[in-house]
């Protein structure tokens, strides 16, 4: 049998370059090189603006990080401070208050300000250094009233209970975990 010399039909579209997905004459066409490049781009947007957002996420979870120490820390020296306060007045033990870290609480005072400019947590934070101020200060005196020492107290135990519900707040947003 006679073998016919045909080519096949890849083969003819191989030849005049119609072959769908294959460049013609090894080159790619205008179209193909601006998608290539578009792409390029696109990916690189991508890839930056995933990075920039990281970044983001990362500075508001340890801002958020910090301000929780800073709030934690002056309610627990708000707390000694009242235990302190208590110890002298109502068991009578000398120099409990004197004792008591004020350095450290203006510290965190001064960090927490910086930190956080939501207006409820500022605004707890004033009324308990007021408190404090006022409650301390009605201490250094010693000629007050039971019954006036005792809303001092409780005015003070109020605003700390205001500073923990507001900084919560703020600090949860900012975490999204809790």
């Amino acid at each position: 049998m006679a073998r016919l010399n045909v080519p096949s039909l890849a083969s003819r579209c191989v030849v005049r370059g119609k072959l769908p997905g294959v460049p013609r004459n090894g080159i790619f066409g205008q179209m193909d090189a601006w998608i290539t490049l578009l792409a390029g781009i696109a990916g690189a947007v991508i890839a930056l603006g995933g990075q920039q957002w990281g970044i983001w996420n990362s500075s508001r979870t340890r801002a958020g990080e910090l301000l929780l120490e800073q709030c934690a820390q002056l309610i627990a020296l708000s707390e000694d401070f009242r235990n302190r306060a208590w110890e002298e007045t109502v068991l009578g033990q000398k120099g409990r208050v004197d004792g008591w870290d004020v350095a450290a609480h203006r510290l965190a005072m001064a960090r927490a300000r910086i930190l956080c400019k939501d207006s409820a947590v500022l605004e707890a934070l004033a009324e308990m250094e007021e408190s404090g101020k006022e409650y301390g200060g009605h201490l250094r005196r010693g000629d007050v009233s039971e019954e006036e020492l005792a809303a001092l107290r409780d005015r003070n135990r109020a605003s700390i209970n205001a500073l923990a519900s507001a900084s919560s707040t703020v600090i949860r947003r900012r975490l999204k975990a809790i």
